[in-house]
């Protein structure tokens, strides 16, 4: 035996496939010494849930198209048709439940020719002083008493600016005014844009909240317990787990963003959780 060769013989290879592991996130294993390192890890994990949430939308507007026979169709000409920037909101939003099958369907069918779109209503403009839109607490500049509905892409909450767009047929849509859908609706028809803003009216609204976390056992119950805490009433929960990590939709009911706030903090503050945002 030549004693001259060491005993141990370390290898370092390129991996040319794969990705990081979630025991990098845990802090007492040592494996990643910077906040920022981490950082990069957990947007590894994001952008990878994002890809699994387009691939599931994808997948269900080209059946939804196959069974219109518009598999032809143009996925940029039906994101502008549904009010989105493009495909890939297009697809996150059908994963996510923020599109309908019907809305798809109906929008297939005319890009198709099977249907005409219904003509835009458009109400007239009066006075220009403020209003109150209906018991919603939406104060709607230069509109007598009006339809209104939040918008279900970005789901505003009191004190978030927001904008109104007359939609067609549908009333106001009242969007937050960082919302990407309400972008693009404005560049396309910003005759339809109209000054909204929160009134007096008290009330609930619906929000989503999404969490990424190392899947544990007693996760969904320890962040039932934490929203319960802070008098938050959980309507629907939406779970998937994946390599180990779980992908969670809550929807409920808050009074303004402060609690909404609140509820972001006591969930971030929970063992394992990774990321918390609005969906």
């Amino acid at each position: 035996m030549n004693s001259g060769l060491p005993s141990v013989l370390a290898w370092i290879i390129a991996a040319k496939s794969g990705g990081p592991s979630r025991d990098w996130l845990n802090a007492g294993l040592g494996f990643l010494k910077s906040h920022r390192a981490r950082g990069k890890v957990r947007q590894w994990f994001n952008a990878q849930a994002l890809a699994d949430t387009i691939a599931e939308g994808r997948a269900i507007v080209e059946r939804e198209a196959r069974r219109e026979g518009a598999s032809q169709a143009s996925m940029d000409a039906l994101a502008q048709r549904l009010g989105l920037e493009g495909p890939d909101e297009l697809f996150a939003a059908l994963a996510r439940e923020e599109v309908n099958l019907r809305e798809l369907q109906t929008a297939l069918r005319v890009l198709t020719g099977i249907a005409t779109p219904a003509p835009a209503a458009l109400p007239a403009v009066r006075e220009r002083k403020p209003k109150s839109s209906g018991d919603s607490g939406i104060l709607v500049v230069g509109l007598d008493r009006l339809l209104t509905q939040l918008a279900k892409c970005c789901k505003p909450v009191p004190p978030d600016p927001i904008r109104g767009f007359v939609t067609r047929g549908k009333g106001v849509s009242v969007h937050r005014e960082d919302c990407p859908s309400l972008k693009r609706l404005a560049e396309s028809h910003p005759e339809r844009l109209l000054e909204t803003d929160w009134g007096k009216g008290g009330g609930a609204y619906t929000v989503d909240m999404t969490v990424t976390a190392s899947d544990r056992r007693g996760l969904l119950r320890d962040i039932g317990d934490a929203l319960a805490r802070e008098k938050i009433n959980v309507t629907a929960v939406r779970t998937q787990t994946r390599d180990e990590l779980a992908f969670m939709r809550f929807t409920f009911d808050v009074a303004n963003l402060a609690q909404l706030r609140r509820a972001f903090a006591v969930v971030r503050e929970l063992k394992g959780v990774i990321r918390v945002a609005r969906g």
